[in-house]
């Protein structure tokens, strides 16, 4: 029974750590400005294609900003939302790019929730599909 309660009490300060520490990265990021004038950004591939709007920006495993939430419309009354790595974005003015195809965007596996982003396996998925090393596993930048 001690046992228990013991796990539940680490667990529960856990999540609780990991709350703070999502709430105070993103803090930071938005006092530095690089929240603030990512959201509402238009992003587009090469080939000039609208992929959809940037709004919001996640944490990753380790706390820092790793992903950009970017919506699009999949048809007139079907909204989806996908993380992008912050990494694989290029970023000017009004606009970001983004070098994939629309239909490479449309079949990225879906994420559950934001929470579930800062779990290293979801989020080393996601960076592999978009070809990129995850930058918490100190092994380069590029697969």
């Amino acid at each position: 029974m001690r046992k228990v309660v013991l796990a539940m009490a680490l667990i529960s300060a856990f999540v609780f750590g990991f709350i703070m520490v999502r709430s105070m990265a993103r803090e930071m990021m938005e006092k530095s400005g690089k929240t603030s004038d990512l959201l509402g950004k238009a992003v587009k591939n090469l080939k000039g294609e609208n992929l959809g709007t940037i709004t919001d920006v996640v944490s990753g495993p380790e706390g820092r900003g790793a992903f950009v939430i970017l919506t699009y419309w999949m048809s007139d009354d079907t909204q989806r939302r996908i993380a992008v790595p912050f990494s694989v974005l290029s970023c000017q003015e009004q606009k970001c790019v983004l070098n994939v195809s629309r239909d490479k965007l449309v079949s990225e596996p879906a994420y559950g929730s934001e929470d579930e982003l800062s779990e290293p396996k979801v989020a080393e998925d996601i960076y592999r599909y978009f070809g990129v090393q995850p930058y918490w596993t100190g092994e380069g930048t590029k697969k």
